[in-house]
């Protein structure tokens, strides 16, 4: 009876857990309307690499207004001034992106030149720090090999409009590191937004302070000097003031299925979707250039045989069985007058290299349909034979050149 009543009480503390982090995400897209529609809307942000460090909460605590507070002159004082001065607001359009090595790690770069008007400068810090500013594009690699193992602080500074954001890693390699993964750059998070529309072109990165290598390191002690930087300088990036992070939390499989309950039948928005779609695309796509093995391919059909079929025993609708059958010639079909480029058509008509019986070459013919009209061989007979090595009326049909 106990373990029930406890059981119930568990229940009743996530979903109001949940109501707050909804209640939360609403007041936190409230402040980030500065943003232009380039920025992608949020969804459940991964699960954290315990070994990636902390991570702000933007959902949790009370949230700082980017808006709000006393202006001030980011060169002359450790505190920014985010509202000086009008925003550059690039197009949606205006970041083109591209991969950088086999991680999967990506830039987002700007298509134009923006006016840094906001150039970060270590004397305006007005304290000594770890390190010597970094561009994150430029200096990606040398962000991610010469703090490994490094626990720290670090500040991420926009050079277009002086904003700036303050973050801790138990290993600031693979802490910073997320802000090159897809998935990260799109889970709604005011910096990840930023990055998405000025580029990683237009940041500065500054470790402030080093605190030991990551094995000695206590999480404790990371918050606190983390928060004595976010104290001091403000960063307008970080809409929760309150140091703190999901370092080392891992959600029970209980947990991961009540997320998995609240997020079924609420799609992503088109706007996410696209982004998405942008960011994994050719050579950022994971499976890019790879084949799948013959073993692969007999499970995925197997996979999908007899009652493990989704259409299993299932009876389609009329409008299915019309789609299916739809008369798709002429202007019903989508590549109607639409020109097909010479490697498209070099990759739909198969050619045909024509040998002796003494496999002397004879001709070739750029498809089979040229073919079955010279030698008065039905084009299936020319299938049939073709690449087998064998001859048919003393003669071998091969596809490429012997």
């Amino acid at each position: 009876m106990l373990n029930y009543i406890l059981l119930l009480v568990y229940i009743f503390s996530y979903l109001l857990y949940y109501n707050l982090l909804i209640n939360g995400k609403e007041d936190s897209k409230r402040n980030s309307k500065q943003l232009d529609s380039s920025e992608v809307n949020s969804y459940p942000e991964p699960e954290q690499d315990p070994n990636s460090g902390p991570e702000q909460d933007p959902n949790s605590g009370p949230e700082q207004d980017p808006n709000s507070g006393p202006e001030q002159d980011p060169n002359s004082g450790p505190e920014q001034d985010p509202n000086s001065g009008p925003e550059q607001d690039p197009d949606q359009d205006d970041f083109i992106q591209k991969s950088i090595n086999n991680n999967n790690l990506i830039t987002i770069e700007h298509k134009h030149k923006l006016s840094e008007k906001y150039l970060l400068n270590l004397s305006n810090l007005n304290y000594s720090t770890a390190s010597p500013i970094y561009n994150f594009s430029k200096d990606k690699n040398t962000l991610l090999n010469e703090y490994r193992n490094k626990s720290g602080i670090y500040l991420i500074h926009n050079n277009i409009n002086g904003k700036r954001y303050i973050g801790s890693g138990m290993d600031l390699s693979k802490r910073l590191a997320t802000y090159y993964f897809p998935s990260r750059l799109c889970d709604g998070r005011y910096i990840s937004n930023s990055i998405l529309k000025y580029g990683h072109g237009s940041f500065s990165v500054v470790i402030l302070d080093i605190l030991s290598n990551t094995s000695s390191s206590i999480k404790k002690d990371i918050l606190s000097k983390e928060q004595e930087y976010i104290d001091l300088y403000k960063p307008v990036y970080n809409l929760n003031p309150i140091a703190g992070s999901s370092m080392g939390f891992k959600h029970s499989e209980e947990s991961k299925r009540l997320i998995s309950e609240f997020r079924k039948g609420k799609p992503l928005p088109d706007e996410t979707k696209k982004k998405l779609s942008a960011l994994f695309s050719g050579e950022l796509n994971p499976f890019w250039s790879k084949v799948h093995s013959a073993a692969t391919l007999e499970k995925m059909s197997k996979s999908k045989v007899g009652k493990l079929n989704p259409m299993f025993n299932k009876e389609k609708s009329k409008e299915f069985i019309e789609h299916m059958y739809k008369d798709r010639t002429g202007p019903n079909n989508p590549m109607f007058g639409k020109p097909k480029s010479k490697e498209t058509l070099d990759k739909m008509s198969k050619k045909v290299y024509v040998y002796d019986s003494n496999k002397e070459f004879i001709i070739l013919y750029d498809s089979i349909k040229f073919a079955v009209k010279d030698l008065h061989i039905a084009a299936e007979t020319i299938k049939k034979y073709l690449d087998t090595d064998k001859i048919y009326k003393n003669k071998y049909f091969y596809s490429k050149l012997k």
